[in-house]
């Protein structure tokens, strides 16, 4: 059953992944590539994760278009020998603080303006 929200996107950048569980250990970086507003896949070494474990996503300032860290609390839905593929936490997509600014970057549209009330 296809869970994916949204189109995929082909975008080249790299993120750190840390287990959530607590367990200690399990450090990678990886290439992220098919990037939906679901989730997305990063080929890295798997042998420290399992299907369902939470992860954190690391996007390093050097990678972000808007120059901030941001960090993206993920399930892996799939694993294979390449890499694994997870699913944002959140339902809003809006909430994976700096996804849609990334995407946009990567596929060459500006970044959206927002204004904020006080």
């Amino acid at each position: 059953m296809e869970l994916r929200e949204g189109r995929r996107r082909a975008i080249g950048l790299t993120a750190e992944v840390q287990t959530r569980s607590g367990a200690p250990g399990y450090r990678s970086r990886g290439r992220v590539r098919d990037v939906s507003l679901s989730g997305l896949y990063q080929e890295l070494p798997v042998s420290g994760l399992s299907e369902n474990s939470r992860v954190r996503l690391i996007v390093s300032p050097e990678e972000a278009p808007d120059g901030r860290t941001h960090v993206w609390h993920c399930i892996v839905m799939r694993l294979d020998e390449n890499g694994a593929g997870v699913m944002f936490e959140t339902e809003d997509p809006t909430n994976v603080d700096g996804l849609l600014d990334l995407m946009r970057e990567r596929i060459g549209l500006p970044p959206v303006k927002r204004s904020f009330r006080g």
